[in-house]
């Protein structure tokens, strides 16, 4: 139900209970004028809460101009422009600087003569305030960009044991150094410095112990000097436990020392390796035994992926290769191959994958890149072989002239990842225990099979703030249920193109953690932040919306194309609060030489 009709229900609701109270008062005297005058009070209160709008015909003229002050503007700007009418929609700004007129930006088209061109001082607009301004055309008198993080992106939303990157921009104006330090649970992470007088972009990266939800700090400082304390909320959700297959030609030591590592991590692992022909070694870790002697539909779908060595799935039976194929086309399943075969047999497992051989017999050991992990490996001595890049593949782990050692691609609903790296227990046996976590996580996340979700919560502005819309979106199947909200309730619009897609705008109105969820379903936590919190940041973003509004509608003009414009005026709610008092008055009045 509207505003307007809810208003209208209740008033009329007023107006029948006063008209009742006259007609069976006591002393009938002036009950037409009392009945008036009550009648006159509650048409005046509606009028108040609901907006009375009329039609007027505005001159507008060819070149009317008027001046916006936003935040970030700079007085000794405005010399130029001394005969023009200064505006604001800031309280603050019209605070110190008396002379702007305070308006609602909504109010610009009802000026008269009509503003033609708009003249924006400071860092401009937000998304929201520019569809006000209804396509007029603006000149951007940009101010000094503001100092500090212009610029920020972190992964709010982790798995255990993934990496924190936490990567922005940071303009330092000032001829000091600045320290960026990014804290958790009161403990240092990481630090870096920014120089004097530079622009330049920073990454700070950490590994969250804890799961679950908690508030990290982003510092910046200049000597004793706090300059920015911004808040990185994070939430760090367990790793469902991974079924994994292993498929090894003979028992060795990489593969011994992978099934140790997936369960320490508590993993679910069936590792099968080859004896003689048709003769196995079976081991089981953290799942029930199977019968894992032969390939069948029934089996693979109680794994997430296959590790195995590419003379093991190229030996397979017809039938075995077949399930296989429609196991990770259709279903999702994921393999790591790992390159253990000279074979020229064809394969589909290795069509996106050429290997070459370098003519080395004792490769020296290299340091190698992989990818989310900020710094180098430890040196590994690997194979003599690299992936020739292909179209439509992925490069997970390169050497340190940049040749693929491991690659990836889809194959249907399921990915496929090829490596020429079969002796990554070296790292283990050196004491390099987190470049060999980093290196099989990567490979584990990127291939193992993703569960279905049934339904999908975002939050569509990248820095909800306290007080101001937030736009929530929900991607489901079937209508949503009852939505909550931190206690409030949510009606979502169907989007009319998009069927599965639901939106609403929500208000918050306190700071932190908030939750919101349907009827039956999952919880989907997001963090709001202070409206005195990064200010630079928000600064950066009004400046890039004003300047596109600005290169989009810099030809647009709807009110030069005509002497005359009727537009829409809202009656001053003075009139209705003098009717008001005027009512009540004589009310009052009466009542007095009646008693």
């Amino acid at each position: 139900m509207s505003w307007n009709i809810l208003v209208l229900i209740i008033c009329c609701l007023i107006a029948v209970f006063a008209v009742w109270k006259e007609y069976n008062r006591l002393v009938r005297a002036r009950l037409v004028l009392r009945t008036i005058a009550s009648l006159l009070a509650v048409a005046a209160l509606a009028c108040i809460a609901i907006p009375i709008n009329h039609s007027k015909v505005i001159n507008a003229g060819d070149d009317h101009s008027a001046i916006l002050l936003t935040a970030g503007f700079v007085p000794d700007g405005l010399k130029k422009y001394e005969n023009i009418k200064l505006l604001t929609a800031d309280v603050a700004i019209k605070k110190q600087y008396p002379r702007a007129r305070l308006i609602r930006l909504e109010e610009l088209k009802n000026d008269s003569p009509a503003i033609t061109k708009l003249h924006v001082f400071g860092y401009g607009l937000n998304e929201n305030e520019l569809s006000l301004l209804d396509h007029l055309p603006i000149v951007f008198h940009l101010s000094t960009p503001p100092a500090g993080i212009c610029a920020i992106y972190w992964n709010q939303q982790l798995r255990t044991g993934n990496t924190l990157n936490v990567q922005g921009k940071y303009n330092n104006s000032s001829s000091r150094l600045v320290k960026l330090t990014l804290k958790g649970l009161g403990t240092q992470l990481d630090s870096l410095t920014i120089p004097a007088i530079t622009n330049r972009d920073f990454e700070l990266t950490t590994t969250p112990k804890n799961e679950g939800r908690a508030i990290y700090q982003l510092l910046a400082t200049a000597g004793s000097d706090t300059l920015a304390n911004e808040n990185l909320p994070i939430e760090v959700d367990p790793v469902n436990p991974v079924k994994i297959l292993i498929l090894s030609a003979s028992p060795d030591f990489e593969t011994r020392f992978l099934k140790n590592w997936l369960s320490a991590n508590g993993f679910s692992v069936a590792v099968r390796s080859a004896i003689s022909k048709d003769k196995y070694s079976i081991e089981y870790v953290n799942t029930q035994p199977l019968k894992i002697d032969h390939l069948n539909s029934d089996l693979l779908d109680k794994f997430d992926l296959i590790i195995g060595d590419l003379s093991v799935l190229k030996s397979v039976t017809s039938a075995e290769n077949s399930v296989l194929r429609q196991q990770v086309t259709q279903k999702g399943l994921g393999i790591i191959i790992r390159a253990d075969s000279s074979s020229k047999a064809i394969s589909w497992l290795q069509n996106g994958f050429p290997v070459e051989k370098l003519a080395v017999k004792d490769p020296i050991p290299v340091s190698l890149s992989i990818k989310g992990k900020k710094s180098k490996s430890a040196l590994l001595k690997a194979d003599p072989a690299f992936i020739r890049f292909q179209p439509r593949t992925q490069p997970l782990v390169n050497d340190e002239k940049n040749r693929i050692l491991v690659n990836s691609s889809l194959a249907g609903s399921g990915r496929l990842i090829f490596t020429t790296i079969t002796n990554t227990f070296n790292w283990t046996l050196a004491g390099n225990k987190d470049d060999y976590a980093a290196f099989w996580s990567l490979l584990i996340s990127k291939s193992a099979r993703k569960t279905s979700v049934t339904e999908e919560w975002s939050v569509i502005s990248s820095l909800p703030t306290v007080n101001e819309p937030t736009p929530l979106r929900l991607e489901t199947s079937s209508a949503p249920g009852q939505i909550h909200s931190t206690g409030s309730v949510i009606y979502p619009a169907q989007n009319p193109f998009i069927p599965f897609e639901w939106t609403s705008t929500y208000w918050p109105s306190t700071t932190g953690w908030h939750s919101i969820d349907q009827k039956m379903g999952h919880s989907k936590w997001w963090y709001v932040y202070r409206s005195d919190g990064w200010q630079p940041l928000k600064a950066s973003k009004k400046i890039a919306a004003t300047r596109q509004y600005e290169l989009v509608n810099h030809n647009f003009s709807d009110v030069t194309k005509a002497i005359h414009q009727k537009v829409q005026i809202e009656a001053p709610k003075i009139y209705f609060y003098l009717l008001l008092l005027m009512a009540c008055t004589f009310l009052w009045v009466e009542s007095k030489l009646v008693s």
